[in-house]
């Protein structure tokens, strides 16, 4: 009687849930639990298992059990891609000098500027000399990089060679001939993409902060000297920094001059369809570029002389500055091989080793008083060049009053006193500027060749300014003067002042002489009858 109740019950209650012979609880977790281990490698969609198991509604501890929780295998998160490396714009100066070369690094970013020192922390370990090594296989070295014990020919004055005006004999090296253009082409190129080389080297370890966690992107400038950049030599110059910067570019560095050679004839057909970040600025331009960014630079006439180790170069300018737009006007530009080396030579001193501003004014106060003479009127006859063409050019008076006093105007009746007269600044850079034998040469040149009658007033010797965004790196301030040039050349190509070359201006118009009232002059007379 209680059995057929029992099954009566039961019979309804499958009725009503819809679920036939249920399990007990353990036993469907204990089938759960199988179903998990057994389950295939791949489910299918989630829209699929949705028609493929129709819910079935159930109620209870029952339906708990019966129904097994729906598991989907979570989508593979698709990989993001990489941000890129965030960089930082550095731009090398670099002073191609006839006998030392030096750098100058600048972040774009933030403004500021430093002299690669290559390891020092003097003058002399931020200097390379300009020299290419050649030992007897033909092999390349950088002068101050050459094996202690290897014999080897040196190949200096790079850059005179370049412009056509080398400073000493041509000779032959390793079977090629140095008067050949290409090849000094080749050894400038090698040379120049060298030492760009270790300063980026000298760069990434000494500049790690500046660089973390940063690509850098280079660029460069290097220093011509205004004759040449406004000459044909300018297109050569050109010419070999885009091998140069190739061969950076590409990492193809040639270890021998004949490989250089054959590279460099390779490279300058590819140069037309490449955009080298390497450019050529008058060097004069740059060293002046402290002075003319200051507040101190009043508009007017100036001139520079750049005491180099070969060479003596001089320009004269006018600075010009319009509501803070700043433009430089060359008017004339000379370079010639007086630096201290070419004139130590000349006087028999040894310079084989670089020459000291300090020993060479000891050997001209040692009893060597003919060749001082002969010697600075060489130099003397360079800056009334410089200066002379550049007064032919200017209609301008630049015999002005310094003294703007209306009490003392009518106090001087005739030609304006030379202690009252605004003096004409010259600056004066380079190793050879702490010279006194080179400053007494250039300030005798006023009164030696009479540039007071011809209308020049007094000069004055000036140093350029130190920029205050320049880190030296333990070079002490007074040195500045040597790298005031490649400091110029490491602010990125076209953010200094406008440029105006010697050859865009020409003479100036000689102002009428005065005539006496009713005077006839005799040239309109000559032919009257």
């Amino acid at each position: 009687m209680f059995g057929d109740w029992r099954d009566k019950l039961k019979s309804l209650r499958d009725r009503l849930t819809g679920v036939r012979h249920a399990q007990p609880l353990r036993e469907v977790r204990e089938a759960d639990r199988t179903e998990r281990l057994q389950e295939p490698e791949s489910l299918p969609p989630a829209a699929e298992m949705q028609e493929q198991t129709a819910p079935t509604p159930v109620t209870g501890e029952v339906a708990k059990a019966t129904i097994a929780p729906t598991r989907s295998r979570k989508p593979t998160p698709t990989p993001k891609p990489s941000a890129p490396a965030a960089r930082v714009s550095l731009n090398l100066g670099i002073d191609f000098g006839t006998s030392f070369t030096k750098v100058c690094y600048r972040d774009v970013g933030t403004e500021e500027s430093g002299v690669v020192t290559f390891g020092g922390r003097t003058a002399e370990s931020a200097v390379i000399p300009t020299i290419v090594a050649i030992d007897h296989k033909g092999r390349l070295f950088v002068g101050d990089d050459i094996p202690r014990g290897l014999k080897v020919v040196a190949i200096p004055y790079l850059k005179m060679r370049l412009a056509g005006e080398p400073i000493d004999e041509a000779q032959a090296v390793a079977g090629f001939d140095l008067k050949e253009r290409h090849v000094v082409c080749a050894l400038t190129s090698w040379f120049l993409a060298s030492v760009i080389k270790r300063s980026q080297t000298w760069i990434e370890q000494q500049q790690k902060g500046r660089l973390k966690n940063r690509a850098p992107v280079w660029s460069a400038n290097v220093g011509v000297p205004v004759e040449h950049f406004d000459s044909d030599a300018l297109s050569t110059f050109e010419e070999a920094l885009g091998v140069a910067w190739h061969w950076l570019k590409e990492d193809q560095l040639p270890s021998t001059i004949a490989d250089a050679v054959a590279a460099y004839g390779q490279t300058v057909p590819a140069l037309c369809d490449a955009v080298a970040d390497f450019h050529a600025v008058p060097e004069i331009a740059a060293a002046v570029q402290s002075f003319v960014t200051s507040r101190e630079a009043a508009p007017g006439i100036y001139v520079y002389f750049d005491v180099g180790g070969g060479t003596l170069d001089g320009v004269a300018f006018d600075f010009i500055n319009r509501n803070g737009e700043r433009r430089i006007n060359f008017y004339s530009g000379k370079v010639s091989a007086l630096g201290l080396a070419a004139i130590g030579a000349v006087i028999g001193l040894d310079t084989r080793c670089p020459i000291d501003a300090t020993e060479f004014d000891k050997h001209f106060t040692n009893g060597a008083q003919p060749f001082s003479d002969e010697q600075a009127q060489r130099v003397r006859r360079l800056v009334a060049e410089v200066i002379m063409t550049a007064k032919r050019k200017d209609s301008r008076n630049w015999q002005k009053d310094a003294i703007q006093r209306s009490d003392t105007e009518r106090k001087n009746v005739g030609p304006l006193l030379a202690s009252r007269m605004q003096p004409l600044r010259i600056f004066v850079g380079g190793g050879g500027s702490q010279s006194a034998w080179y400053c007494a040469a250039i300030t005798s040149t006023h009164g030696r060749f009479q540039h007071l009658n011809a209308g020049v007033p007094p000069y004055e010797l000036c140093e350029v300014p130190r920029p205050v965004d320049l880190n030296m790196h333990g070079i002490a301030d007074q040195d500045f003067r040597r790298f005031a040039i490649s400091y110029g050349l490491s602010i990125p190509f076209g953010e200094g002042p406008d440029l105006g070359l010697p050859s865009q201006f020409a003479d100036a118009e000689k102002p009428r002489q005065w005539q006496p009232p009713g005077g006839v002059s005799y040239a309109d007379s000559k032919d009257i009858c």
